[in-house]
């Protein structure tokens, strides 16, 4: 807050600085908002809300129970609220992390620790879609659930955790890629 020396009020008083905490914080917000602008950026901050779009596609299965799927306790949108709040937590804890993926031997392992995501949320979404249709097919014949057992959390529960591991690993290796991107630009202006 600054406050005017030659106005009443200001008499008398010191003409204090942003504090540095305030701006720290617009340090980081405009190095975001600099990562944000490049190609893999702009897919990392659009993959955020790739669960959502899921709900209007609905490519990956994903309806309650009284809807023909096999979600009773859990619903759509507690599944996509919680992907989406997962990933976005990973791109900005990720971003977070960006000086210790600039060093020169981290920066050699950027686009491996990428695939490693993408292949490993790919696992995380072939696991979703077996433990869905499993639940769809067997619950009632092999495991003996009936419509409203509680004992149906003992899939809901996994099925949330990896549909949100699909989302969000898909979005760390977006945010990777854009980082190996944006610090490939800024040494180069450097």
């Amino acid at each position: 807050m600054t406050i005017n020396a030659n106005s009443q009020a200001g008499k008398g008083k010191k003409i204090s600085k942003p504090s540095t905490q305030s701006s720290r914080f617009l340090t980081e917000f405009r190095d975001f908002m600099a990562f944000l602008r490049n190609l893999w950026g702009i897919l990392a901050g659009v993959s955020v809300f790739f669960p959502l779009s899921n709900i209007f596609m609905q490519i990956i299965p994903l309806g309650t129970f009284n809807d023909g799927g096999v979600l009773v306790w859990f619903s759509a949108r507690l599944f996509t609220t919680f992907a989406t709040v997962v990933s976005l937590f990973l791109i900005l804890w990720t971003f977070g992390q960006r000086h210790y993926f600039q060093l020169p031997k981290q920066k050699a392992t950027i686009q491996k620790q990428a695939w490693i995501s993408f292949g490993v949320g790919l696992t995380a979404l072939l696991t979703y879609l077996a433990g869905y249709y499993f639940l769809a097919i067997s619950a009632y014949d092999v495991l003996g659930w009936e419509s409203a057992d509680v004992r149906r959390l003992l899939g809901e529960v996994p099925l949330l955790l990896v549909y949100s591991a699909f989302f969000s690993l898909l979005t760390r290796a977006f945010v990777l890629l854009g980082m190996n991107e944006f610090f490939g630009q800024q040494s180069l202006i450097k």
